[in-house]
């Protein structure tokens, strides 16, 4: 029988890095950490969901096996535009915030807010995983998403089926290519109104 650790996202990152955290969720992570140390001598082969997340099993236990296994999309087939009249930049903010300052920070709350400061003429739609896509996608022109860390999100997996122009960060996101990449799919969207 062989034994598999799967880890999404965070998990794989708490194995061997630190973050900006709540301090109520301090014994959580304390006690993920030692789970794993604990069972990292039985573990045969780790899964992650992101080829990104690899890097910190590798860390963790050098010489791991490890296996990139994704998520299935939701959303399989695409979904017609409908022209509107304002630029539309989508972004993702889960509604389950468990760990508010970890989230916040993940994100890139703080890099958004300044975007929409800097571009106030956008309309900007935050969704939440409980947004009906199919409503929401026919009115999208770009997809943001400027995470300091990342497995392997189904959205960006969606937005390619959808035909969605997207910036995707998987750590470090830099606010001036994510400025350039609105500007130039700005000015593709104004050419397109004409």
């Amino acid at each position: 029988m062989k034994i598999i650790s799967y880890y999404v996202g965070s998990q794989a990152r708490w194995l061997v890095k630190t973050f900006p955290t709540d301090i109520k969720k301090i014994p959580y992570i304390t006690f993920v950490k030692i789970r794993a140390w604990l069972l990292r001598p039985l573990i045969q082969e780790y899964w992650v969901d992101g080829e990104y997340l690899v890097g910190f099993i590798k860390e963790f236990k050098r010489g791991a096996k490890t296996r990139v296994v994704t998520d299935k999309v939701k959303y399989t087939k695409s979904i017609e535009k409908v022209k509107h009249d304002r630029f539309t930049v989508m972004y993702y903010y889960p509604k389950k915030r468990y760990n508010k300052k970890y989230v916040y920070w993940v994100y890139g709350q703080d890099i958004i807010q300044k975007l929409i400061e800097t571009y106030p003429d956008f309309n900007w739609l935050c969704i939440d995983g409980s947004s009906d896509m199919e409503k929401v996608v026919p009115f999208v022109d770009v997809y943001i998403r400027p995470n300091r860390h990342d497995g392997s999100p189904r959205l960006i997996m969606e937005c390619e089926t959808w035909g969605i122009p997207y910036y995707h960060s998987t750590h470090n996101p830099d606010m001036g290519e994510l400025s350039r990449f609105l500007v130039t799919e700005f000015e593709k969207f104004k050419n397109n109104q004409t």
